[in-house]
């Protein structure tokens, strides 16, 4: 009973290693005639995943595979040099593909076998066979991108960058001679957020710094990559890192102040504020930035302050001329509140005229917040409302009154 089990082991691994010898010999036989090369490399992938398939013949799985689609490659390539129509799209494909077989085969390689042992017999033959791809692999990327299919060019994109790193060409140290690396990852960085792939721009982005095109937009893509992965941690750090690097895109300092108001901290949000303003004081953004929050910590004459900077460089920023009406308009109700309601004594009239003081300098702002975003109505209306009712202006307020009626 006991031999008979060992006899159904043996029995079975025999079968396994006939099996891949099979496929393997098949896959010659189809390489040297030129014949099925698409099928015979479908039964080699599937052949090299099995389990059971020893590491040498997992290896010549994927080296064949490779052949199979460089030979698939060489036919088109023909057809164009002999000015044939040619299938533009499998040209590239295979130049693809033979880079991702040899790139498996060299990865098992790299891994001992199952006596313990690592022998790289494949990886010169493999970067003599990939080298002289590698302009036809960026091109590919290119042709895809041209045609603003990002999710099919990212893969050259990356496979292109990725060598540069890769032990098949360790020998060339391509990240100093081949300019054309970080230039391959910047545009898979594009690719990939073009494309919503998350882990393709992280995996490209500090190599595509190196190409020194828009690192401020680099950043940006990378912070959104680590926000859509819920990364938190790393989203703020990238975001403090583009602050520092990049003050002027307002990518960084916008999401920051807004996480921060999020989450209730407002001294941080004005931290970042007044940093950012110390170093480029010009910016419209950041003073508005400043007001916001200002505007948070009921600073409301702080926050008219930051927006009459905001507006001096940029007149019809819109958000700022809000803010202003908005703060003048707490201001207003705050000075009703506290006014005196004693009609004999002098200070009354002084407070209701500080009081009518500050609507009219509110109607001004929020007048504007209506010019510019006149399909707004949900934004502007409330606080004209309020305005024209209070400055008893009857025309004027029948008309606010009749769109908030109408939204």
């Amino acid at each position: 009973m006991i031999m008979r089990k060992y006899l159904l082991i043996i029995f079975s691994l025999l079968s396994l290693n006939l099996s891949a010898a099979s496929v393997i010999r098949q896959a010659k036989d189809a390489l040297k005639k030129k014949q099925n090369l698409e099928q015979t490399a479908k039964n080699l992938l599937a052949e090299a995943v099995k389990e059971g398939t020893s590491h040498a013949d997992r290896v010549e799985c994927y080296v064949l595979a490779a052949e199979c689609s460089q030979k698939l490659y060489e036919a088109q390539n023909l057809k164009l040099y002999l000015k044939q129509k040619y299938d533009t799209a499998a040209f590239y494909a295979n130049i693809l593909e033979t880079f991702r077989r040899l790139e498996l085969a060299d990865s098992i390689e790299s891994c001992p076998d199952e006596k313990g042992r690592v022998r790289l017999q494949n990886r010169r033959r493999s970067h003599d066979v990939l080298m002289p791809f590698r302009t036809n692999l960026l091109n590919g990327g290119k042709w895809y991108f041209l045609k603003d299919k990002m999710k099919e060019a990212l893969p050259y994109f990356d496979t292109y960058a990725a060598t540069a790193s890769h032990p098949i060409f360790s020998r060339d140290s391509l990240q100093k001679t081949d300019s054309l690396v970080a230039q391959a990852a910047y545009l898979a960085v594009v690719a990939a957020n073009a494309a919503q792939n998350s882990d393709g721009v992280i995996r490209n982005a500090d190599l595509a710094k190196r190409a020194g095109r828009k690192n401020y937009l680099v950043q940006e893509y990378l912070a959104r990559a680590f926000l859509a992965k819920g990364d938190s941690a790393r989203w703020l750090t990238s975001l403090y890192d583009g602050l520092r690097e990049h003050t002027g895109h307002g990518y960084f300092f916008s999401h920051l102040v807004d996480y921060y108001l999020d989450t209730q901290d407002t001294k941080r949000a004005l931290e970042i504020a007044d940093s950012a303003i110390s170093v480029a004081d010009t910016v419209p953004l950041f003073w508005y930035g400043r007001s916001l929050v200002l505007l948070k910590q009921g600073r409301d004459r702080e926050a008219i302050d930051a927006c009459d900077s905001c507006l001096l460089y940029a007149p019809d920023h819109v958000d700022a001329l809000y803010n202003k009406g908005i703060a003048l308009l707490n201001l207003a109700v705050i000075y009703t509140e506290q006014a005196c309601t004693d009609l004999t004594n002098p200070q009354c009239r002084r407070d209701q005229e500080i009081i009518q003081s500050l609507y009219n300098l509110a109607k001004l702002p929020m007048e504007r917040v209506m010019a510019l975003e006149p399909d707004k109505p949900q934004r502007w209306a409330p606080p004209l409302y309020r305005i024209y009712l209070h400055l008893n202006m009857g025309k004027e307020f029948d008309e606010i009154d009749r769109i908030l009626h109408s939204n």
